[in-house]
């Protein structure tokens, strides 16, 4: 009569397997976060473009004119404009769920990161950032601001809301423009944008146009406000200075 006998793994064979085991995760699983992420943030910006374009043309269909002067004191020429009234056109294709508030977009703009994730967001001079009086949520969670200034109607959107990250321009962030006297009125991916650079003490402000910082859409830029035209690689899925990849999977 035979025995059979059922031999079992040792517990140095299973401690072995499961180090392999981890390893393997670890070396794979930021990976596919990162690939996650890139996709989510795709679909975010897809979404939130789509819908700013279709809010736009809409308001191009009414005929309401796209930048107005608006002559102040301080600005005889009348470019400024923080609520215009095509910005508030635009707005109400929207359905909001509120405005965001100035002790929001001052908290949004300290946590807010430039397209390397590498420094806080400075202050695009002619965008504003959020700072469009009448700047809100909309239900599907992105931000719109739009601001009259610089000789142009700047949008800026955050495509997945001011609560939620990585609230960095180029990743969720982007500017898009009409220039003003464009016979064209086309929504456009913002080319340059206006950096400003001040002392430690916040003054002595002057344009900083060095050539470490003129390109403000590059994982080599200097600018404290890089991102600032990713629009436009983000729309034709183009990563800045990398043709083998896809915009989103080169984001820094």
């Amino acid at each position: 009569m035979f025995k059979l006998f059922h031999k079992g793994f040792t517990l140095a064979e299973v401690l072995i397997t499961l180090g392999i085991i981890g390893i393997v995760a670890a070396m794979t699983l930021p990976a596919l976060i990162q690939k996650n992420n890139s996709i989510a943030l795709e679909t975010a910006f897809k979404k939130a473009y789509s819908n700013l374009y279709n809010a736009y043309m809409m308001v191009i269909g009414e005929e309401i004119p796209v930048y107005v002067p608006n002559p102040t004191e301080d600005r005889p020429d009348g470019d400024p404009d923080v609520n215009s009234q095509f910005a508030q056109a635009v707005y109400s294709k929207y359905r909001k769920i509120r405005k965001i508030s100035d002790k929001e977009k001052t908290e949004y703009k300290k946590s807010a990161k430039n397209f390397t994730r590498t420094a806080v967001m400075g202050s695009p001079q002619c965008s504003q950032f959020m700072g469009g009086a009448d700047a809100f949520i909309t239900p599907d969670g992105s931000a719109l601001s739009i601001v009259q200034n610089c000789g142009a109607l700047w949008f800026t959107i955050d495509t997945n809301g001011i609560k939620k990250g990585p609230n960095a321009l180029g990743h969720d962030i982007f500017i898009f423009q009409i220039p003003r006297g464009s016979k064209s009125k086309k929504l456009t991916p913002a080319t340059t944008e206006s950096e400003v650079k001040c002392d430690e003490n916040g003054q002595n402000c002057g344009y900083n146009d060095t050539a470490e910082t003129r390109e403000k859409c590059s994982h080599t830029s200097k600018s404290n406000i890089n991102g600032a035209t990713c629009a436009a690689y983000a729309i034709q899925n183009k990563c800045p200075g990398d043709d083998t990849k896809t915009y989103w999977e080169c984001l820094p």
